[in-house]
């Protein structure tokens, strides 16, 4: 195996911030049907892989709650909302008062909307900003979340640093990533890699460990991070498991006709999941959750 540096897309931030807000305003839409309201990995107890994955996805959040002991009734800042669905789970089982933010305002409407769906609209708002530099106040929060959203961030160390502001004294972070295995890559791997970052607008990924490393370094205490690889990788058994992929795999014309309506992104999507597939069942992908709290 060649000792390979983790791939990492070198453009500059107004770049890739572009290139995020284009890619979920243009599929905001698709990954609803295709994931439903939850756009992030299910988390599936072992033997109960191929179950419902709209109960995973909201296993996730609730996995996440139970993992970092968020509290009935918190203040939450929830760092890359999407399209608001952990927000409205949080608002509504927890009575937590939420404000969501994303760089997708497409995602800002489909979340504003799915709170008064849900009846929480006055336990929620969302806006469009950027997680990195928020100019919110400081310690404000009782919890700042990041579900899914840390990955996309081209500085990862300014983000926790930014939560660490934002947090109340005794207030608690809480995060589920992707990661990338821990050691050198071989080409073949590296490929993959380079074409997950390049599909999902990711700069770069660290291995789990580092987070636990950032965050003591920067004075976080009760630093937990946990490997939740094989209890989300059933995420991407979705060939067959769905009338829209079947639909997407099977009809040339339907992917063609997609490609127009919502971009050519959709094509990278459909062929970016066997990639997925591999990169988990390799062990060179993995999801994290973390835990970190700043001190009293």
């Amino acid at each position: 195996m060649t000792d390979l540096d983790a791939p990492s897309l070198d453009v500059p931030e107004e770049q890739l911030h572009r290139a995020i807000r284009d890619h979920y305003d243009g599929l905001v839409h698709l990954y609803e049907s295709l994931w439903g309201e939850h756009i992030h990995h299910g988390y599936w107890a072992p033997g109960e892989e191929g179950g419902d994955r709209h109960e995973a996805q909201v296993r996730t959040v609730r996995e996440l709650v139970a993992f970092a002991s968020v509290p009935t009734g918190a203040k939450v800042l929830d760092a890359g909302c999407g399209v608001g669905a952990p927000a409205v789970h949080l608002a509504g089982e927890l009575d937590c008062r939420v404000e969501g933010v994303t760089l997708s305002p497409a995602q800002v409407e489909r979340a504003m909307e799915k709170a008064a769906e849900a009846g929480v609209a006055d336990r929620t708002s969302f806006r469009q900003l950027d997680a990195l530099r928020t100019g919110l106040p400081d310690s404000s929060f009782d919890v700042v979340w990041a579900l899914e959203s840390l990955e996309l961030m081209p500085d990862k160390t300014a983000f926790l640093r930014e939560a660490y502001r934002m947090l109340r004294p005794g207030g608690t972070l809480a995060v589920t990533t992707w990661c990338v295995r821990d050691g050198g890559f071989d080409a073949e791997e590296s490929a993959m890699l380079t074409q997950i970052c390049k599909d999902f607008a990711i700069p770069y990924m660290l291995p789990m460990g580092r987070y636990a490393t950032e965050c003591t370094d920067l004075g976080f205490t009760s630093v937990r991070v946990a490997d939740w690889s094989e209890r989300v990788r059933a995420s991407w058994d979705v060939d067959m498991n769905s009338d829209a992929i079947r639909a997407l795999l099977r009809d040339q014309s339907h992917r063609l006709r997609l490609a127009r309506t919502e971009g050519v992104a959709v094509l990278r999507l459909i062929k970016v999941v066997p990639v997925m597939q591999a990169a988990y069942r390799r062990g060179l992908l993995q999801y994290a959750a973390l835990r970190a709290v700043k001190p009293s």
